[in-house]
């Protein structure tokens, strides 16, 4: 049977190694962006080669919109076999605690949490009705474990995934479905490199990385890959910290 992964928030660099990582290990790819950054993926996807790029289909996906996610859940239950999730799509938005309105509270609650939730509903009960013993792998964020400062519905969004996680590993253990989450410390990526190598970042941020450097996306991706994979069997309800011994301290 052939082996179907559907990723969200694909067109970020840790989507787009993670995509790859999956393409190597000969599945599908259902690969979900919000709209404004379709080029972005279709860039990427155009740099593969033909068998890859026939691997992979693209849809719009916006975790802000309710129906626009139960919608396309829908679709996803009739059209296709998945057997692994793998939950990227979320946002930050750095903004003081007194200067947090509504709005901005639910737009990062919507997409990081709300979103993400009903979709992976959606799809568990895509394989529980298909038999599909599948893994649902979700990113989170050593902020879901220690806050930062600025961060406020990022870090309570990202902390509930985790706890999510431990509740879904419990429920759906019964239909043999394992569900994991991956908590990254900063990823240094093209987009953000000029940030994170500032003189702010480097002595306030880096030097909390006992290991004394950033994540890659590819660090992400040996993790998913890990609890996608047969070797992680026995794993499931389980927080992967990949933060360089950021919350050991």
């Amino acid at each position: 049977m052939e082996k179907t992964v559907l990723i969200t928030g694909a067109a970020s660099e840790i989507g787009q190694a993670i995509l790859r990582r999956f393409l190597v290990n000969g599945y599908q790819v259902i690969a979900t962006e919000v709209e404004f950054q379709r080029k972005t993926l279709e860039d990427c996807i155009r740099s593969m080669s033909i068998d890859d790029q026939q691997m992979i289909k693209f849809y719009s996906l916006d975790l802000e919109k309710d129906e626009e996610v139960l919608q396309f859940s829908e679709y996803l239950k009739d059209t296709y076999t998945i057997s692994v999730l793998v939950n990227i799509a979320g946002i930050n938005i750095l903004k003081n605690f007194f200067d947090w309105n509504v709005e901005e509270l639910r737009k990062v609650v919507d997409i990081n949490w709300i979103g993400t939730f009903l979709l992976t509903k959606a799809v568990a009960e895509s394989m529980v009705a298909k038999s599909i013993a599948g893994t649902i792998t979700t990113i989170s964020s050593q902020h879901g474990i220690v806050v930062n400062k600025e961060r406020v519905p990022y870090c309570i969004s990202k902390a509930s995934l985790i706890h999510l996680t431990k509740v879904l590993g419990l429920e759906l253990a019964p239909y043999n479905i394992r569900v994991n989450c991956v908590s990254p410390t900063y990823v240094k990526t093209d987009k953000n490199s000029h940030i994170l190598n500032s003189n702010r970042y480097i002595d306030e941020e880096l030097v909390k990385i006992p290991l004394n450097r950033y994540a890659i996306p590819d660090d992400v991706a040996d993790a998913v890959e890990f609890l996608t994979s047969p070797a992680s069997k026995m794993i499931t309800g389980h927080n992967l910290v990949v933060d360089g011994g950021w919350t050991i301290q």
